[in-house]
């Protein structure tokens, strides 16, 4: 269930990156409005480049294949078996610290264009740390993690 909630989140998320990719500005009135929104740079009027938007979708859903593997077919790809819990543990990392860095008034002095500042503090952040724990409860559920997680660290 699990799994399958974070790879739906997540398979948003990468095909509203992929929208804007192609140039579309969903569900934004222009680019400017949609770069203002979700970038938040100080003077920003668009978004970075395609390629690193679009990469950033293909990211995600990779984000949301993993997702699915760990939550209902861990058993099947048994190949995979090995790296599922260094996977989730990265994947959990990344996701738990950008919701932790949004909030640090380092990060907003960085992006204090509106609506963004807004967004990230009340969607934006705490959905990555949402998304960050789910991935930490998806590698804790998996079949023998804790042995796995020690010979991450050596142990």
């Amino acid at each position: 269930m699990l799994g399958t909630l974070l790879a739906l989140v997540l398979g948003c998320l990468c095909a509203l990156h992929l929208i804007w990719a192609a140039g579309a500005s969903f569900p934004f009135p222009n680019q400017q409005s949609l770069a203002r929104s979700v970038v938040g740079r100080r003077g920003i009027t668009r978004l970075p480049s395609r390629a690193s938007v679009a990469l950033l979708g293909v990211l995600l859903l990779c984000g949301a294949a993993a997702a699915l593997i760990m939550g209902h077919y861990a058993a099947t790809f048994t190949g995979l078996k090995f790296l599922l819990v260094p996977v989730g543990l990265l994947l959990s990392a990344i996701f738990l610290l950008r919701g932790v860095v949004g909030i640090l008034p380092a990060f907003e002095r960085a992006a204090p264009e509106q609506p963004y500042l807004t967004l990230n503090r009340r969607l934006y952040s705490p959905l990555c740390a949402l998304i960050g724990f789910g991935f930490l409860a998806l590698t804790f559920s998996l079949p023998n993690w804790a042995w796995h997680f020690s010979r991450l660290v050596g142990g």
